[in-house]
């Protein structure tokens, strides 16, 4: 399983420990980032790529991966379109994509979103119908669940996928 966009590590660490037989890999296009999480996991395959313009089955051959999640990474890629097809490329016949993201569906969610996005890096965040409207030409949606941790946070939504044939 790979965690893109797994930053300094955190839910790598945690599925490793909740599930120790299964390899894990972490990408992340930053290097600090990286750097933490190697503190973190010792026993975890982590490369410093970055899913927007590298070439992710010269790390991970195409056909090859269980399944890939990307928590929260995914609105910061520029080119969102390309990065679902790299994710269609590495995975396995019967792969498994998860996002889990903030979701700009509403105009609460827009205002809280600009927000996020002055005291952190440029993102996109799409509508619920936009990024699924993005994903059908490579994945079929078999789950979806809403996190509502606060009044005050933006909708988060997660996805599951299969992939297509």
């Amino acid at each position: 399983m790979i965690d893109l966009g797994c930053g300094t590590g955190q839910l790598l660490y945690e599925l490793k420990e909740a599930n120790p037989e299964t390899h894990f890999f972490g990408v992340d296009k930053s290097t600090e980032m990286i750097k933490i999480a190697r503190n973190r996991n010792e026993n975890i395959e982590l490369h410093c790529a970055d899913a927007d313009s590298d070439d992710l089955t010269r790390i991970f051959p195409g056909n090859s991966i269980d399944a890939v999640i990307c928590c929260h990474s995914f609105p910061y890629y520029k080119n969102k379109s390309g990065v679902l097809r790299k994710i269609y490329e590495i995975l396995a016949v019967s792969g498994i994509a998860i996002f889990v993201q903030a979701s700009a569906n509403n105009f609460y969610d827009k205002l809280i979103l600009k927000g996020v996005e002055a005291k952190a890096e440029k993102a996109d965040y799409l509508s619920r119908k936009a990024f699924l409207a993005m994903t059908e030409k490579y994945f079929t949606l078999i789950d979806e669940f809403y996190i509502h941790e606060k009044f005050y946070m933006p909708s988060i939504l997660g996805f599951v996928f299969k992939k297509l044939p």
